[in-house]
């Protein structure tokens, strides 16, 4: 597994997780404040069309050598200035690769899955933390920035290329976001 999947299989994670924290009060039934259908509506709307871009991304991004190049160097910089610091990122994205190869291969106890959940939650911390002390180099965060925007903006609109719904998606998806938070701050 590449680390670009490994970051979106994590940001996927946390992003679950801290989801249905958030929404867990709501979905037990608390006291005057029902989950409407429209809001449970537009969650599942939000998931498959955050899974549907996922798939869009990755396909583009596997059919493209240029920016699986691009993403390697900027994945070289990023771990080359974090040893510089002293760190060794590589150990963490091998555990985080090993724990998520455990969690694909099934078997996993409960009390184990609570186990492994923890020590990706940690090996990924320390490496925010590499990555926090990276970007506090004022001229390597501005290159670094800088460079990740163009990669960004390059990898959409080879996604758009790839498939033109993605767009009409990205548009869609900004939509509910926006419903959701003015529900929630209801």
């Amino acid at each position: 597994m590449t680390r670009v999947t490994m970051a979106a299989v994590a940001a996927a994670f946390l992003i679950s997780t801290s989801l249905q924290a958030q929404m867990a009060p709501q979905q037990g039934g608390a006291p005057g404040q029902p989950h409407s259908p429209e809001m449970m509506e537009s969650q599942q709307r939000l998931q498959e069309i955050q899974q549907r871009l996922g798939q869009i991304q990755q396909e583009t991004f596997e059919n493209s050598e240029e920016l699986q190049e691009r993403q390697q160097r900027l994945e070289d910089r990023a771990t080359a200035k974090m040893e510089d610091l002293g760190y060794d990122p590589e150990s963490h994205y091998q555990r985080m690769e090993e724990i998520y190869e455990r969690f694909e291969a099934g078997n996993v106890s409960q009390d184990e899955q609570q186990q492994l959940a923890e020590e990706f939650q940690q090996a990924q911390m320390e490496l925010q933390q590499a990555q926090q002390e990276a970007m506090e180099d004022e001229e390597f965060r501005r290159s670094m920035e800088e460079d990740m925007r163009s990669f960004q903006e390059d990898l959409l609109a080879a996604m758009e290329e790839f498939d033109p719904a993605t767009a009409e998606l990205m548009d869609e998806l900004e939509q509910l976001y926006s419903e959701m938070r003015q529900h929630m701050g209801q």
